[in-house]
């Protein structure tokens, strides 16, 4: 609306320069002659005359529609009409300027040309423009306490990128969650702990089978202080943690801690980013109230984010032990390979692979009893998919 981009050349576009002429050829063309007589005489009309049907809310828009008519040191001029029923008369004043046309019984088709209306416009339109001002700064404001907690939950998850090893901080904090739990089964004034309920929330954490969970019950009623207790469950994290690394692999295990501690991090950030939108949504209800709606969206959103760095302790404490690991198939010896020499060729696997085929005896007997699908490869070797390979042979 305000022109922006738009070159609007008193007396038309100017005719481009054909290829082949000098510029002494080109403005002495009949094309050129043609235009300066065009633009001579929008110039000696008084140039671009802007005709506004209202006035905007910024004046920054009506300055842009007035400047079309300046381009460049071109003349021109500019005219503004403003109805009484317009929303930015109608919201400032526009009704006591109807009452005085009504009372002086002035034509409805009457123009009213006045500095002290026109002072009052632009006053509506500063008004106006203070208000979104304060709108889009309200807006700013509460984007700056979602983009700190961004920022500490991105640096999070690119220190656990980044780090070669994360062991020790997952460990303490299966170890604060045991803690937890032991506080929340054994109440301050009680004597002895809840173990059935101190037992059950610690399965999330370790997953037992039934004797060794009553070996532990047994271990826990043992005790008789909470520092013990903890102390206890700490070991027996710490002595799963070793067995589980002792099957896969250290450097398998410290993929399973990235990855654990990665996806719960993945997982409630997304939850976290709905929530907050929902509560920047409703919080605006509270100026009913009279509460700044900006200073209980910082103490909610904090209160949601320390319940986000919880709930990601919670669900890496439950993941760690429950990642299962595929093993990879064994490789086959490269000593069951032949060589043919009397062809001249190396039969190797895919050889003896073929042989069996033709025989109709299994190839590697014993090798592997997992069902292969179409799409493995084939296990002769060949490097190409079953079902291109051995698969059609065997139907």
């Amino acid at each position: 609306m305000a022109g922006r981009g738009v070159d609007i050349v008193l007396g038309g576009a100017m005719p481009e320069k054909p290829e082949g002429k000098t510029n002494e050829e080109w403005q002495e063309s009949k094309e050129m002659a043609v235009w300066r007589e065009h633009h001579e005489k929008v110039l000696k009309a008084g140039g671009l005359h802007v005709l506004g049907t209202e006035r905007h809310e910024a004046r920054r828009v009506d300055n842009q529609l007035r400047g079309r008519s300046g381009r460049q040191g071109d003349p021109g001029s500019s005219r503004f009409f403003l109805s009484l029923e317009d929303d930015l008369m109608r919201i400032f004043g526009g009704e006591q300027i109807s009452g005085l046309m009504d009372k002086l019984k002035l034509p409805e088709d009457q123009p009213i040309e006045n500095a002290l209306v026109s002072r009052a416009i632009e006053q509506s339109q500063v008004k106006v423009e203070g208000f979104h001002f304060d709108m889009r700064k309200r807006l700013v404001e509460f984007d700056d306490v979602a983009n700190q907690q961004r920022e500490i939950v991105y640096k999070l998850r690119r220190r656990v990128l980044d780090a070669q090893d994360v062991k020790d901080e997952v460990l303490e904090k299966l170890n604060e969650r045991a803690e937890k739990i032991v506080e929340a089964s054994w109440p301050e004034f009680e004597a002895k702990p809840n173990v059935e309920k101190m037992i059950i929330s610690f399965l999330d954490i370790v997953p037992f089978d039934d004797a060794s969970r009553e070996r532990i019950e047994g271990e826990v009623e043992k005790r008789n202080n909470k520092e013990e207790v903890k102390e206890l469950l700490k070991k027996v994290i710490a002595d799963i943690h070793k067995t589980r690394e002792g099957q896969v692999g250290k450097e398998t295990m410290r993929q399973i801690e990235k990855y654990a501690y990665l996806g719960s991090i993945d997982h409630h950030w997304i939850d976290h980013i709905d929530h907050i939108d929902d509560l920047r949504e409703a919080i605006t209800l509270r100026a009913y109230g009279q509460r700044d709606p900006l200073i209980e969206f910082k103490n909610e959103a904090f209160q949601l984010f320390e319940n986000l760095i919880e709930r990601i302790n919670v669900e890496l404490s439950g993941r760690l032990f429950r990642i299962g690991v595929a093993q990879p198939q064994s490789e086959i010896p490269l000593s069951r390979a032949r060589m043919n020499v009397d062809k001249g060729d190396q039969t190797g696997l895919k050889g003896e692979a073929d042989a069996a085929v033709e025989s109709g005896k299994p190839a590697f007997e014993g090798k592997t009893e997992k069902k292969m699908g179409r799409n493995d490869p084939c296990w002769c070797g060949s490097g190409k998919k079953w079902k291109k390979c051995h698969y059609p042979q065997m139907q």
